[in-house]
């Protein structure tokens, strides 16, 4: 039972982390037709939406322990804020590397 919480908290994370790639790809296939705005779209989106719904899962079990008034100080918020920020800064960079990958495989199948 045990491991079923661990695996489930694993694809809680990883969830986070994925979703917002996989929206910013599905943006791009659907403004294709406009290339550079659908890059800049595809790059900046996966960011924006970390950034907005991480701090539900980052923030949720500060929450919980402030209600029952274990938290004295603020270091877990600060240490959840940190998650958040190098978060999106992954994301940014992830979504860079996904679509320059995938630019690049684009060219060499057209080219072949």
């Amino acid at each position: 039972m045990e491991t079923l919480i661990i695996a489930g908290r694993l694809l809680e994370t990883a969830s986070v982390l994925i979703f917002p790639q996989l929206l910013g790809v599905l943006l791009y296939i659907r403004i294709r037709r406009l290339k550079w705005f659908a890059r800049i779209v595809a790059v900046l989106v996966p960011s924006l939406v970390f950034f907005f719904l991480s701090p539900i899962f980052f923030f949720a079990g500060i929450r919980e322990a402030q209600a029952r008034g274990e938290l004295t100080c603020g270091m877990p918020a600060l240490g959840a804020l940190m998650l958040v920020f190098i978060g999106t800064l992954l994301e940014f960079g992830g979504a860079l590397i996904l679509h320059a990958c995938w630019s690049r495989l684009r060219l060499t199948r057209s080219n072949v």
